[in-house]
């Protein structure tokens, strides 16, 4: 009995396109890809003009000067299109276009190359004018797809960044303002996330993680009406992105398998876990998510080679899987491969349907784990580094725990505070569980959120208290919140909606 051999780049691809929505498979991907994708989403089009890539991308990493974007050439241009004042020389220009190049890159999201398209150009800036098709740049994708999401179940906020981009009131924008030109594009992929199986069957859990967009989304556009500052808003914006994409991986499992929601635990102890509880189970916190992501693909993998109508008798007689047909791969990395297989035969061999696909679905996952250049949880701890949510924040620390920014400390207050409005930290405990899936301590019912979670906690209610106390003062420092007389903490942002 034969059957064809498994390539695992291509069922990693199939698993994600159907039940995922994108690819979370880089180690590369960062905060300012997700902006790009999500804007260009919300946005609905993009723009093809050519000028702000021909007068800012100056040079490669090399320092290569694409052909036909000399100096030279450019102020040529400028002087026959009279957008240059006749006493400006050529050595301003070209300092003003090295100073617009670091502007548009400094999140590192723009790879100049010789045609100048918009393969890897992801700009760090804030209107419809920067908003690229991502042709070749597959690190959007996580945020094209949490851009829909948004667009589905929160729309007034979706409408309000819209409406952001579109008036282009912001400094980077005016400053480029002599050279630019709306050359748009209809983006038409809007609504990615409604053939993905979880949104089509909307379960409890996946209903929990709908209304946390849609009241956190809500709560944050009250906030931003009376921010002055457009790119702050656009950037506080791409937090509640980030955080909700990663949000969104960590529920997989819940989504498909029925599996326990596992919380997300902030450390506010200001110590290494070898001197705080709290630490530690924030690293166990962690933990459970990327195991939980793990068996969620284990899962996928299984649900693949069943829907593939692969029979347990192929499966046992089946060739060793390969990342990719025609690819190289080592003697030491066949052996390796080839003993997780026949390994996995051996334990199916005695099971019968679904146990027996994920058994095989399991090691598929561990195959690609050693195989593919990224996975999953690479992507999650690139996105958790850059962004501020996850610590240590260099990529080589295996052992990461949730500790947050203070720009993510203001993201998830503006997104549980309304402005004008004052809650008690009963209130705020409740908000970040109902909004995030976040825990901070201080509460019989948090402790008990973290008991049912299945963790093996090593942690008492006083460690936790004493983490709600350290997170308070930091409220505190920033001046969003109060401890008045009656120790009672009021949290408030000040302002009122306009």
């Amino acid at each position: 009995m034969y059957m064809e051999q498994i390539f695992l780049k291509t069922a990693r691809q199939e698993v994600d396109r159907k039940y995922v929505g994108f690819q979370p498979n880089s180690g590369s991907v960062k905060p300012v890809h997700i902006a790009s994708g999500a804007q260009r989403c919300i946005y609905g089009s993009f723009n093809r003009s050519k000028n702000i890539k021909r007068m800012a991308l100056v040079s490669d990493s090399k320092g290569n000067v694409p052909k036909g974007n000399e100096a030279e050439t450019i102020y040529a241009q400028l002087a026959e299109n009279e957008v240059i004042e006749d006493n400006v020389a050529l050595n301003s220009v070209e300092s003003m276009r090295n100073v617009m190049q670091r502007l548009l890159s400094v999140d590192k999201g723009v790879f100049v190359v010789s045609a100048l398209n918009d393969s890897m150009i992801s700009y760090s800036a804030g209107s419809k004018y920067f908003l690229t098709s991502g042709t070749g740049a597959p690190y959007e994708r996580g945020g094209e797809f949490i851009g829909s999401i948004i667009r589905g179940y929160c729309p007034e906020l979706a409408s309000y960044i819209r409406d952001l981009l579109e008036q282009a009131g912001d400094p980077i924008t005016l400053l480029f303002e002599p050279i630019l030109e709306a050359d748009m594009e209809v983006f038409s992929d809007q609504n990615q996330y409604e053939d993905i199986p979880a949104f089509k069957d909307i379960n409890e859990r996946t209903q929990w993680f709908l209304n946390g967009i849609k009241d956190g989304g809500t709560c944050l556009l009250n906030n931003l009406r009376n921010h002055p500052n457009p790119l702050t808003q656009l950037r506080l914006f791409n937090f509640f992105c980030v955080f909700s994409l990663m949000r969104y991986m960590t529920l997989l499992e819940a989504f498909y398998c029925g599996e326990r929601i596992r919380p997300i635990l902030l450390d506010f102890s200001g110590v290494s876990p070898s001197f705080s509880s709290v630490a530690r189970a924030s690293e166990m916190s962690y933990t459970q998510i990327y195991k939980s992501i793990n068996r969620f693909y284990a899962w996928g993998y299984a649900r693949w080679l069943d829907e593939k109508g692969y029979s347990k008798e192929e499966l046992l007689q089946s060739e060793t899987p390969v990342y990719e047909e025609r690819k190289a791969v080592s003697m030491a990395s066949k052996e390796e491969l080839d003993a997780l297989w026949l390994l996995a035969k051996e334990r199916a061999s005695d099971l019968e349907g679904e146990e027996m696909y994920l058994t095989f679905g399991e090691t598929m996952y561990d195959m690609l784990a050693l195989e593919a250049s990224s996975h999953p949880i690479t992507y999650l701890r690139a996105l958790g580094n850059l962004s501020g949510i996850l610590y240590p924040p260099d990529k080589l620390h295996p052992n990461k725990r949730f500790v947050v920014s203070q720009d993510i400390i203001e993201m998830l207050l503006r997104c549980c505070v309304n402005p004008g409005e004052m809650i008690s930290g009963m209130d705020i405990r409740r908000r970040l569980w109902d909004r995030f899936g976040i825990i901070v301590g201080g509460s019989q019912s948090e402790m008990q959120t973290l008991q049912e979670s299945g963790m093996i906690l090593q942690i008492d209610e006083d460690a936790l208290d004493e983490n709600f106390s350290s997170f308070a003062s930091m409220l505190e420092s920033m001046d969003f919140a109060e401890l008045m007389a009656d120790g009672i903490l009021q949290i408030r942002l000040g302002g009122a909606e306009k």
